[in-house]
């Protein structure tokens, strides 16, 4: 069964749901898969786009650089 077709028949059960509960729990769903981006700080956007920026630069550790520089300063 194609995409197309999935989404058909879910619009179709959907559409012939009597039950409130049922509906409800598919609202819930829909309300999760909201934009994370929309739902956080402005502050977070900003770090998370400098981070962005870094990366784009080739400003970045590597992950065993992060793992030598933990075992330096805990003195692992």
């Amino acid at each position: 069964m194609n995409l197309e077709s999935r989404k058909l028949n879910l619009i179709n059960w959907i559409s012939s749901l009597q039950e409130d509960e049922v509906l409800s729990k598919l609202e819930k769903i829909q309300e999760q898969k909201a934009d994370w981006w929309n739902q956080i700080s402005e502050e977070d956007k900003t770090a998370i786009n400098e981070g962005l920026g870094q990366l784009d630069q080739g400003e970045f550790l590597t992950r065993d650089q992060v793992k030598t520089k933990i075992k330096e300063r805990f003195n692992f």
